[in-house]
């Protein structure tokens, strides 16, 4: 199907590429002045739709030739643009006047919008045109780097795989931290899955940081608020509605590999290794070994597809964007990929004056096809292995381990694991004006949800095949139905030139519910009925389970009072009250979230009137508290379990409490503070934003131990608290602007330091242990959130001295084998011995965007990174200290030996347990890194059509370079991407891909 698609695609270019020709032109010319009558000097002067263009001298002169029907545009920095049509003028003089469009830029807010110049609080925006046509299938893998203090993280680079985001820092232990997603107007959650959205369907992300902005959703937006606004048909033009096409294609290769070393390097290794050790040699038979690249054969080229057709239009009482899609992309792991159709209808109608009703339905299919490869298990797959035997079957024997091999090829080749998931989205409004500053709005909408996952493992997997248990096949599904109903009303008056006033009163009220069913066996001999049938199983090895959840309703009142004093001085006050069904039977379960903020807008003081420099200045402060629901429903409420018993040998069923009630629990809130000042120089040319703020997270939910007297060993209550504080960054500049080169770029940085203030009363609580080693990240009061701990590697022993004096440590020593310290000195290398040996959370974090203009052609190039955090590499436990049954990095090809002595990577053999290596800093690595995210080229083709406005090719680069000195595929992975408090490690997750795309964006 892709390549009929690709075929296709390039027919399409070809039409599209067809243009016409040029008129007759003449000479223009003519003078620029500003409003004062000042001449304007270096004024662009372009002939629209083409690559004509100039700029004004020093007395704001300017010639150029143009055609009787050509349109010229007039643009400066900081002055509003004009066009004029040439018609028979020869001579056209152009006023230009001074802009404040930076400062009107309209932004969204919860529940409205305001002119950017009158925003109280912190609200990152991110322009949607610079994610357009970005190769992936997801907003939120587009966001790392264009935002100031939102740190985005790739769990994998799997199809389709989500990201994890924290907006300032994380604020909950129990909870998740992920903000809080809103689709125009409806709320769908934190959990929402982002790939049933068209990125090129979106018109604006804005993303809420301070108290004010988020206070507004209350008990949900403690993590942050992104806001995403769809595509409708205002500015398309009145009458024909503009219909666009956009198709893009390319490929996908890995953009690194784990450097191991090769099969016969394997082979000396593990030759040394059995001399040392004792053991027995697992290569005696060298015909039988290989020399197997396991990374190129279960990775491939992968193909990426996108075609989206739009159409949009308005006119007096009409107007609406329709588009469809279809994206796939075939992952860079064999048999892995993603296939999405998406819909979506976007209508607002004016019935009346006063009445007006709007439509917004978003509806997806997608089809994931799911890595079958476990590349953690892989670590056992050796280099040194074959892939097949020479009759063509699966190579099969472990000669290390005398097991079974879980051969790669064959998980690709013999599983099958797919999910398809429906998704509704869908919002309906109606908005009632009574008078000019009065409105009334009421919306309703459902979001739908329907999952079904089939897996079927063959019994022709080397496992199954030596067990003789025949395939395997599971089935399980998914249903959930959400609803939200919200009614506003907004009161905006202008008392007089010095006051103004903008409330905002709402009710809303949402309920949700879910259901579950799953279905497996083992045993079916036929590969080819797989899942379809499970009753061809065997009858004793049938599993059914079932579930149901109609437990969270919530219900809201929500306030927001802005007023404005001779607009310079602004306040907004914020409060919402929410109720939830999470906490029933708790005498908390209402909660009230205030907020405040003030803003200054120095630069329309009267001592900044005769100054030259500032061109915008502003300060705002603000200060309030959002929640978060943080538990499962009915925790507050004593349960009973149902517990199996045997009497007389004999089941029975029996019935036991659960856990104690605790009528006392309520929300966790966060308090925030944030002071931030907006700055624009020169006519705005240098624009930018500084942001301080202090956030602490009090009420966490934790377990307390409690005395076993109770009956119980925990109680969860509210006995925690987290501190965040930190410093956002963000710098606009025009570095170049001139008639046919424009140079732009923009810098976000951000640094985030939290702190553990109390866990339940205790001083710590391992939050990842090692499966042998021990603890890996806690939380301790006073460090960071998730620090990494364990011993320290001091290198290898280089003499049996060194042994002797550090004394017997209850493990292993040998000379050229690893050498830890022994913390407290007692003796022995155990957990008391761990201390904080890293931190998952960078000094600082942003990206880096330049964009280029030169005539018809635009240059974006993006760069995106981390500096000072630490990753947490598990797999440098076997990979780098040598267990027998692993493959290694290749750098272990100058480990100790008796001629290479003074070397500090452990000899082959030195240890003989996996346990006997504690996490210890040598699991630690460098996350800094810098990323060539994104590099897009783009030219605009000179039509003249009555049919094509307009036509666009470009070519995109995506992870096209990265520097790092991490030993894995990418060191933005996180295996545990949905924990709330583990950062930073890795094993062996699903490699990124560099991607190169090509494609073409046509308006007719």
């Amino acid at each position: 199907m892709f390549r009929n698609l690709q075929s296709k695609s390039i027919a399409v270019l070809f039409l599209l590429f067809l243009t016409f020709g040029l008129q007759a032109q003449s000479l223009i010319t003519g003078k620029i002045i500003d409003q004062d009558s000042e001449d304007l000097v270096g004024v662009s002067v372009i002939v629209k739709g083409t690559t004509r263009g100039v700029n004004s001298d020093i007395d704001g002169k300017y010639s150029i030739q143009a055609s009787p029907g050509e349109e010229l545009i007039f643009s400066f920095i900081g002055y509003t643009s004009e066009s004029v049509i040439v018609g028979n003028q020869t001579i056209i003089n152009v006023t230009l006047n001074q802009s404040d469009a930076l400062l009107d830029e309209v932004v969204v807010v919860g529940y409205g919008v305001t002119q950017k110049r009158d925003l109280t609080g912190s609200v990152a925006q991110v322009d949607a045109e610079s994610l357009e046509n970005a190769p992936g299938s997801r907003v939120d893998q587009m966001l790392q780097g264009r935002a100031a203090g939102v740190m985005v993280t790739s769990s994998n680079g799997s199809p389709g795989a989500r990201s994890s985001i924290r907006i300032r820092g994380g604020n909950s232990v129990n909870a998740d931290n992920e903000p809080l997603y809103v689709i125009d107007g409806f709320i769908v959650g934190t959990d929402f899955n982002l790939n049933n959205l068209n990125t090129n369907d979106i018109e604006s992300i804005d993303i809420l940081k301070d108290a004010t902005a988020i206070s507004i959703y209350g008990t949900r937006g403690a993590n942050g608020v992104i806001l995403i606004t769809t595509k409708s048909g205002k500015g398309a033009g009145s009458g024909k509605p503009t219909v666009t096409a956009n198709i893009y294609s390319g490929v996908q290769n890995i953009a690194r590999k784990i450097n191991y070393l090769n099969g016969p390097d394997r082979i000396a290794y593990g030759k040394e290794l059995s001399e040392f050790s004792g053991e027995a040699d697992p290569f005696t038979n060298p015909a039988e070994a290989g020399n197997t690249d396991w990374q190129d054969l279960i990775t491939q080229t992968g193909a990426i597809y996108n075609g989206d057709i739009s159409i949009a239009g308005q006119n007096d009482d009409l107007n609406y964007y329709i588009s469809a899609n279809y994206f796939n992309q075939e992952g860079i792991i064999k048999n892995t990929g993603l296939e999405r159709y998406n819909l979506r209808t976007n209508f607002d109608f004016k019935i009346t004056p006063k009445v007006t009703a709007g439509l917004r339905l978003n509806g997806s299919f997608t089809n994931t096809n799911n890595n079958k490869v476990d590349l953690w298990s892989m670590r056992e797959v050796l280099t040194a292995f074959p892939a097949y035997y020479p009759d063509g079957s699966y190579w099969d024997a472990n000669t290390v381990t005398g097991g079974v091999l879980r051969n790669p090829i064959a998980d690709i080749e013999q599983r099958t694991d797919f999910t398809y998931g429906t998704n509704l989205l869908t919002t309906a409004y109606v908005e009632y004006k009574p008078a000019k500053n009065i409105t009334i709005r009421s919306s309703i909408g459902p979001k739908i949800n329907w999952s079904k996952r089939n897996q079927y493992d063959s019994g022709l997997l080397p496992q199954r095949a030596v067990a003789q248990t025949g395939g395997f096949g599971d089935v399980n599904t998914y249903f959930s139905f959400d609803i939200l109903q919200e009614n506003t009303v907004t009161w905006t008056k202008k008392i007089n030139d010095n006051n103004r006033f903008d409330l905002l009163g709402g009710f809303t009220w949402q309920k949700g519910s879910q259901e579950s069913f799953w279905a497996q066996t083992q045993g079916i001999s036929i590969d080819a009925i797989g899942y379809d049938d499970l009753s061809l199983g065997d009858p004793l090895t049938y599993r059914v389970g079932s579930g149901y959840s109609d437990s969270r309703q919530l219900v809201s009142w929500l306030g927001r009072a802005n007023y404005s004093f001779k607009d310079k001085y602004l306040l907004t006050v914020v409060g919402r009250v929410d109720g939830a069904s999470v906490y029933s039977g708790s005498n908390n379960a209402y909660a009230f979230f205030p907020s405040a903020a003030f803003a200054w807008r120095i630069i329309d003081e009267p001592f900044m009137q005769n100054q030259n420099l500032f061109s915008n200045l502003k300060l705002r402060t603000s200060l309030g508290s959002a929640g978060k629901e943080s538990i499962n429903p009915y925790n507050t409420l004593a349960v009973l379990n149902n517990s199996i018993l045997v009497f007389n040998d004999v089941q029975a069923v029996g019935i036991q409490r659960g856990r104690p009630a605790n009528p006392e629990l309520k929300w966790e809130t966060t308090n925030q503070v944030d002071v931030g000042l907006e700055f624009g120089f020169l006519n705005n040319r240098i624009t930018g934003e500084i942001d301080y703020y202090y956030k602490r997270t009090k009420d966490l939910l934790l377990a307390r131990q409690i005395p076993k007297v109770t009956g119980f060993d925990t109680k969860l209550e509210n006995i925690g608290s987290i501190q965040n504080q930190g410093l956002e960054f963000m710098l606009n500049t025009v570095n170049v602007n001139k008639n046919d080169f424009r140079w732009e770029s923009t810098l976000t940085l951000s640094g985030n330091r939290s702190k553990v203030l109390n866990i339940a009363g205790v001083d710590e609580i391992i939050i990842y242990t090692l499966v042998q080693g021990g603890p890996g990240a806690k939380l301790i009061v006073g460090q960071p959130v998730g620090v990494f701990t364990g011993v320290e590697y001091l290198g290898t022993y280089k003499s049996q001295e060194e042994i002797d004096a550090d004394g017997n440590l209850g493990i292993r020593q040998v000379v050229g084998g690893p050498r830890f310290k022994d913390e407290n000195g007692d003796g022995k290398i155990n957990n008391d011995d761990h201390v904080v040996m890293g931190n998952p959370e960078p000094l600082f974090f942003g990206g880096i965007n330049n964009s280029v203009s030169y005539k018809n052609f635009t240059l974006d190039v993006f760069l995106q990174g981390t500096y000072g955090n630490d990753i947490y590499n598990e797999y440098n436990q076997r990979g780098f200290f040598g267990r027998s049954t692993a493959n290694f990095y290749a750098e272990l090809n100058d480990r100790w030996t008796p001629t290479n002595n003074t070397s500090d990577i452990p000899r082959a053999g030195s240890m003989i347990s996996i346990a006997d290596v504690r996490s210890n800093t040598a699991l630690l690595e460098d996350g800094s890194h810098l990323r060539v995210k994104t590099i897009k080229l783009a030219y605009d083709i000179p039509v003249k059509s009555s049919t094509i406005k307009s036509l666009n090719v470009y070519g995109v680069g995506n992870n096209l370079f990265l520097a790092s000195s991490f030993r894995g595929y990418d060191p933005e992975a996180n295996r545990l991407s949905s924990n709330s408090t583990v950062r930073g490690i890795v094993r062996a997750e699903y490699p990124n891909a560099k991607t190169i795309t090509f494609g073409v964006k046509a308006n007719f």
